[in-house]
Formats: C-alpha cells, sequence, structure tokens
C-alpha cells in the first residue's frame, strides 16, 4: 500500500467517526414520533457554557419514594388534549397501547430525569426570558421519541400561562396574605 492510500483510508475512518457521532441524532430526529411535553421549575446556572435552559418535565415528576438514585425509569407517555402525559411508569421497558410512547429516564428520590432531554441551548440572551417562561408554566417542549425511549429536543415554545388551580398539588405557589411570608429562623450557631 503506498502513503497515498493511506493517507486516504485515515481520512475517511475520520470522516466516518466525525459524522458517526452526529448520525443517532439525526435518525432520531427523523424517524421518531412527536410530542409536546410540559416542562417544571429547575434552576441550576453555568456561566460557562452560554445561554441555556435547564429542563425538567411534569411527567417526571410525583414518583413514589424511592431509595434508589440513577436506575433506569420508563415513563409511559399518552396524548391527552395538546401534551402528552404520563400514563404509568416501570422499572423495565413496557409493552405500549396505540397511541403510547415511553421515555427512558433515570431516577432521582421522588422524580424522574431525563438526560437526553435536560436542557437546550438558546440564543445569547435570551436564557432568562425562557427561564421565566419554564418556572409560570408556560413552556413546551417539542421533542421525538423513538422506538427504544429515547428523546431529543426539536424546538421549545410558549404554552398558554396555567391557572394555579389548575396545576398538581406539589405544583402550586401557596397563598399568603398580602406582605407576609413564613420565614424559618436561622439555626443557632454551633460552638
Amino acid at each position: 500500500m503506498n502513503r497515498r492510500t493511506l493517507f486516504l483510508a485515515g481520512l475517511l475512518f475520520e470522516l466516518i467517526a466525525v459524522f458517526g457521532l452526529f448520525l443517532p441524532y439525526v435518525l432520531l430526529l427523523r424517524n421518531g414520533t412527536e410530542v409536546t411535553l410540559r416542562t417544571v421549575p429547575i434552576d441550576p446556572r453555568s456561566i460557562f457554557r452560554g445561554d441555556y435552559v435547564i429542563l425538567g418535565y411534569e411527567a417526571g415528576e410525583g414518583l413514589p419514594m424511592s431509595d434508589t438514585y440513577g436506575q433506569p425509569v420508563y415513563v409511559v407517555l399518552e396524548k391527552i388534549g395538546d401534551v402528552y402525559e404520563r400514563v404509568r411508569f416501570s422499572d423495565t421497558k413496557p409493552e405500549l397501547s396505540a397511541g403510547q410512547i415511553c421515555l427512558l429516564g433515570r431516577t432521582e428520590y421522588q422524580r424522574a430525569t431525563f438526560p437526553d432531554i435536560a436542557q437546550y441551548f438558546v440564543q445569547e440572551g435570551t436564557g432568562t426570558e425562557w427561564e421565566q417562561a419554564r418556572n409560570a408554566h408556560r413552556l413546551l417542549v417539542d421533542a421525538v421519541v423513538n422506538e427504544d425511549c429515547k428523546a431529543a429536543i426539536k424546538g421549545l415554545r410558549l404554552g398558554p400561562e396555567v391557572p394555579q388551580d389548575e396545576l398538581p398539588e406539589w405544583m402550586r405557589i401557596p397563598a399568603f396574605p398580602e406582605g407576609e411570608r413564613p420565614v424559618k429562623p436561622m439555626p443557632a450557631p454551633v460552638q
């Protein structure tokens, strides 16, 4: 084999390796089922990664308390109204009925997190507005889910404002009389 053939073979290998990283994502976007999910507030930030939004999902909230952390959990979703909502969850890949999809997540005490769709990078300078919409329960995520329960985000959009009385109990902001907020006393210093 001459040097030119070795060079071209090496170049071809590098191109396959680089484009091979994106191929599963492209196939998921092309062949998956489109879903819309409601988000819930989560508050970490990073100054090193640019503007992005950390996303938690209503479908992953309110699971029974578990002492396992980071274990796989499958959340089965069904379209109810304009969005997909959780109908059940399982530790093993579930059998799905017609119109159902599943998301693969990880347990985190009383919730499931979905690493595939946990953050979304946004245009510089707009991260705060997207976070405010998320905190007001208006942020919707358009995603694609495949038959292996893996997901990818297609985009974010604003939905209608959800009145407090329509939110699940665990998501409601407690009402306090005007000017009164309960303040927990600071613990006494240890001596």
